[in-house]
């Protein structure tokens, strides 16, 4: 009996094995600023992790502050499109909107977002070169959320000049209260207040609450 032939694979092109070792290395970039933080992140230790030589890291990402800021944006990229995903599904089910939008951004402070972004943060305090590209990384995301938010609430954003004013309230407090996290682990007392805000957005774009001057 003759042996089947073997199905051999496509041999894969350029593009997508640039486009594999590029997906590897930000990937393990995550788990570094994650797991060591920004000043134990190191070019040699993000390509180690990823399994790639250190030639090929330097070709796509010559610098730590190429690599950190783009793979803090691809993570960013991610979450947004896992954003609108879960956003558009609970809309569908007749969710009230205000109150799970503020749910999503809620939930946007407590992932490995979040703590990759605060380790740009903080380094970004005394590096110069750092301090305006995380600015403009963190403007571009902000625009991104709320343009975002505005679409799936446009029947609130049209009747009520508050909401970005809410939407910015949100996003400070959220923050606030993720930071707290990292010296006192009490998320039961977090939930309660965040339930006593959610409360309050709610009403005020509700209008049961006067708008004040």
């Amino acid at each position: 009996m003759a042996a089947a032939p073997t199905q051999t694979r496509p041999r894969r092109t350029q593009a997508e094995r640039s486009a594999t070792t590029r997906a590897l290395l930000l990937d393990a970039t995550i788990e570094c600023l994650i797991d060591l933080g920004y000043a134990g992140t190191t070019t040699t230790e993000v390509a180690e992790r990823a399994g790639v030589s250190r030639g090929a890291q330097l070709h796509h990402f010559p610098t730590k502050t190429d690599l950190v800021l783009s793979a803090v944006a691809h993570l960013a990229q991610k979450q947004a499109e896992d954003f609108g995903k879960r956003a558009s599904l609970l809309r569908e089910q007749h969710s009230d909107e205000p109150a799970l939008l503020l749910e999503l951004v809620w939930e946007s402070f407590s992932g490995p977002l979040f703590y990759a972004a605060l380790e740009l943060w903080v380094a970004a305090r005394t590096d110069t070169e750092l301090h305006g590209s995380v600015y403009d990384f963190e403007r571009n995301v902000w625009r991104a959320i709320a343009t975002l938010w505005q679409e799936l609430a446009h029947e609130i954003t049209d009747v009520d000049p508050r909401f970005d004013e809410i939407l910015q309230l949100s996003f400070h407090l959220l923050r606030g209260m993720s930071l707290q996290k990292i010296l006192r682990d009490d998320d039961a007392e977090r939930r309660r207040l965040f339930e006593r805000w959610k409360s309050m957005a709610v009403s005020l774009l509700s209008h049961d609450i006067a708008p004040t001057v």
